[in-house]
């Protein structure tokens, strides 16, 4: 290669040779020309056997998992890494291949009981799309799981697979019933590191501690992580590896606004600009974001009309069951898919394979679901924005951005990622230097939480006084109030209930004399208890969305929008969709379950308990499907809620893993009376 006299490093001369090829009229005969270079470079992905040296590497780096695959060298490395160390900490770019990487290992070494730990719902679809689907001869000999049952046996001298999210490993400390660990996986690391204003790192740091004390051997995976702070402080002490190498190269350029104003109708442009060009990521800081940029923009673009059969199908279940009103149904008619947490899981897998396979729908308006680890191909990413202006100060950094970056080019279908920033005058200006930062995990830092669980309360008074105000012990913690929650989350939970206590005995002493009295003013006691706040709006749709009729979004939406007299049905529409997908039963039960012990160390009237029991934890136990394993299996991959109970009377609740449920699915798919998204959810198991 005739270089210009300066320093390069190896990551540098790989972009050179990347962008050749993607600037050349025809990349394979421009490989071919090049394969030495490329060989040298470790891009065996691109000289494949056009070189002598690479068609030799080629043949014995084939992959175990996937015959028409060779790994790179890089994987090579840390699949050795693995094999001589019992912990690594692996850091590596987002398109290189760390996951896939780990399933070799998995395919080569054949550990018998692995557990896979993530921090969403979508990155158990996506660990179950590559063990059920892609690789299914690979892992047919594991039963997979993605719940655990507290009364269940399990066989670890079988072979096992858990994949589960980390708030699941401490409920109810089911990280005990896993009794042998032979591989432990954890992605998403960064999430590891220490911030006192958030539960969920807390949930993650001890389902990391708890089981990496198991773990014969345990791989944590990461972007952009320079070093770990305090390492020797971690169990088994783990190896650190960091590579820089990426087969894709990710080109950003920021697009100067004169106002923050313009920053939709200048992305409104740049999607224009760049449609013909390849799929394209547009992502907004918050869902409300999205819907503003439907309703302003998108909605104001002509409805298409030459959709398939599917996607009509989808259309017409959505206004049926969700509302005719709702921006994702306004989006998808104009051909633009959504992507967030706060959509049904289903809903979200059929738009994910719609912008994947659909050449119709190559935009997809997305939020940080893509910061947790959901794969998928694009060209093109537009940046709308970098921060939730309403959130913290500077909870948006250069990790986060580059992070979303990476999430252009894709190996063997776009050398170049393009990544656009609408940059406001006020935005800040991100540095690729800054993203590769150094992590200290909680579990090894000073943290009161930490100390807490670990049970190191000495210096701690205020904790020490919060038990003695209780009257409870330091095991009745943990037992009863656990790790779900930091101690200043339960502080002012406890501030709370005592606030409310004389209110909330009135209500429940007036349901437990009358039971034909409606639960309203009982559920907004409880939510201001919650969440230290004091609403209308947000214990009205919660009371119809624990109704034991499941009542249809649709119906509760038309039903609050009427009683409210509001015209932003669009806001209705998304405060029901959140509060049902993730709040009710991971935050409100929750606490309730808290606010339910105070109630019974202050030696509260059983009658009064009951009423909370029946009027309103029971019934989000039954909606939720908190006591069966199985319902919770059907709605981890999608099924719709609403057809879960029917599902079952027909294929049963005696199976225990995600392969025999599968079967069972198949073999009466037919003989289901469910919905378009449960059906489409199973057609594609």
């Amino acid at each position: 290669m005739n270089l210009p006299q300066k320093s390069y490093n190896l990551q540098q001369l790989r972009e050179q040779l990347i962008t050749r090829l993607d600037e050349s009229n025809d990349s394979t005969e421009t490989a071919k020309k090049i394969a030495d270079n490329l060989f040298s470079l470790d891009l065996t992905v691109y000289s494949k056997n056009f070189s002598f040296d690479s068609l030799i590497y080629n043949s014995f780096a084939q992959s175990q998992l996937d015959e028409n695959i060779a790994m790179h060298p890089e994987q090579l490395q840390i699949i050795n890494k693995i094999t001589e160390h019992d912990a690594i900490i692996i850091s590596a770019p987002t398109s290189f291949g760390k996951t896939f990487s780990v399933f070799e290992y998995i395919a080569k070494f054949k550990p018998q009981n692995i557990v896979l730990i993530v921090p969403t719902l979508a990155l158990v679809d996506e660990y179950m799309k590559k063990i059920i689907k892609k690789y299914r001869v690979t892992f047919e000999k594991y039963k997979v799981h993605t719940q655990l049952d507290l009364e269940g046996e399990y066989d670890f001298n079988s072979n096992n697979i858990f994949i589960l999210t980390h708030d699941r490993v401490l409920q109810d400390e089911v990280y005990k019933i896993i009794a042998v660990i032979d591989l432990l996986v954890i992605d998403e690391v960064y999430k590891l590191e220490t911030d006192p204003t958030n539960d969920r790192v807390l949930v993650l740091n001890m389902a990391y501690y708890f089981l990496s004390q198991k773990a014969k051997k345990y791989i944590l995976l990461a972007p952009f992580i320079q070093s770990i702070e305090e390492i020797e402080k971690l169990e088994k002490q783990p190896y650190f590896y960091r590579t820089d190498y990426s087969p894709v190269v990710n080109k950003l350029e920021e697009i100067e606004l004169v106002n923050a104003r313009d920053r939709y109708s200048q992305c409104n442009r740049l999607v224009e600009k760049i449609e013909d060009s390849g799929k394209t990521l547009i992502y907004f800081p918050t869902v409300s974001g999205i819907y503003r940029y439907i309703k302003d923009f998108i909605a104001e673009k002509p409805v298409l009309t030459d959709f398939d059969d599917e996607v009509k199908a989808f259309i017409d279940w959505a206004k049926e069951e969700i509302h005719e009103e709702w921006s994702v149904v306004k989006a998808l008619e104009r051909g633009y898919a959504v992507h967030n947490g706060q959509i049904p899981l289903g809903i979200r897998l059929f738009q994910l394979n719609l912008y994947e396979n659909n050449e119709s729908f190559n935009k997809l308006l997305c939020t940080s679901t893509l910061l947790e680890g959901v794969n998928t191909s694009a060209k093109n990413i537009i940046i709308t924005c970098p921060s939730r202006q309403s959130e913290r100060e500077n909870n948006f950094t250069a990790f986060d951005f580059f992070n979303l970056v990476g999430r252009t080019g894709r190996l063997n279908q776009h050398y170049i990622g393009n990544a656009y920033y609408i940059k406001a005058p006020e935005d800040p200006i991100f540095l690729k230097s800054d993203a590769i930062k150094s992590v200290k995990f909680e579990i090894s830092d000073s943290s009161k939480d930490i100390d807490i669980q670990k049970g190191n309360t000495e210096g701690h008074e205020d904790y020490l006084e919060f038990l003695s105000s209780l009257e409870i012990s330091h095991e009745d913690y943990i037992k009863n109030i656990g790790s779900h929650f930091r101690f200043e989350t339960i502080k002012t939970l406890y501030r709370n209930y005592n606030k409310h206590r004389l209110e909330l005995v009135s209500e429940l002493k007036k349901l437990s004399q009358d039971n034909t009295i409606g639960r309203f003013l009982l559920i907004k006691i409880l939510y201001a208890i919650c969440e230290d706040r004091e609403d209308n709006f947000h214990p009205a749709l919660i009371n119809s969305l624990i109704n034991r009729n499941r009542l249809t979004i649709h119906k509760i939406v038309d039903d609050i929008v009427k009683a409210s007299n509001t015209a932003n049905v669009d806001f209705v529409i998304s405060s029901v969709i959140k509060l049902k997908t993730s709040y009710i039963e991971h935050q409100f039960y929750a606490k309730l379950q808290i606010v339910q012990y105070f109630m019974k160390l202050g030696k509260m009237n059983q009658a009064y308990l009951e009423v909370l029991n029946d009027r309103i934890l029971g019934a989000i136990e039954h909606l939720y499907f908190s006591s069966s394993k199985q319902k919770k299996m059907l709605l981890d991959i999608g099924i719709y809620e609403r057809d879960v109970d029917d599902i079952i009377k027909i294929i049963g609740d005696d199976f225990d893993d995600i392969f025999e449920m599968k079967k069972r699915l198949i073999e009466h798919s037919r003989s289901l009376n469910i919905g378009y998204i449960s059906r489409y959810i199973i057609k594609n198991l």
